[in-house]
């Protein structure tokens, strides 16, 4: 109900998500803000996503940390770049996925470059170019 989906519903409903309220405004929604995560929230579920013993090599921490600053509290962003780094124990793949979310992209109008980057590090990411394609479809 929060999100204007209430119980029992009498339809379809769709939800836009997203961090321009122009688009809200657009397409006529009833606005409802949600926080970012709190950076120790952030932390958290990009650990619970990440699992397994990933960090035994303990020089992997401060590279993760800085990976989960560059997802900026978005939930979206912090499940689908941990999905990916799942199992990856290589020191220099979480070097290289770091650099890939802290490169900086000049020249889209109106789209926050560190969402950007994170659409950008999602769609590298994906292994099966069926999916790759459907990522493009729904973006």
């Amino acid at each position: 109900e929060e999100v204007g989906i209430p119980q029992p519903s009498n339809g379809s409903k769709l939800v836009v998500t997203t961090r321009m309220l122009d688009v809200c405004r657009y397409l006529e929604c009833r606005e409802v803000k949600m926080p970012t995560l709190a950076e120790q929230d952030a932390w958290s579920l990009f650990l619970e996503k990440v699992s397994g013993d990933v960090f035994k090599n303990e020089s992997l921490l401060p590279i993760a940390k800085s990976i989960v600053a560059q997802c900026a509290g978005l939930p979206l962003a912090i499940v689908t770049v941990a999905s990916s780094m799942k199992g990856i124990r290589n020191v220099h793949e979480w070097r290289n996925a770091l650099n890939e979310l802290s490169g900086r992209v000049k020249g889209v109008t109106g789209l926050d470059e560190t969402v950007l980057q994170q659409l950008q590090f999602s769609y590298d990411h994906l292994k099966d170019e069926i999916v790759k394609h459907c990522f493009l479809c729904c973006a």
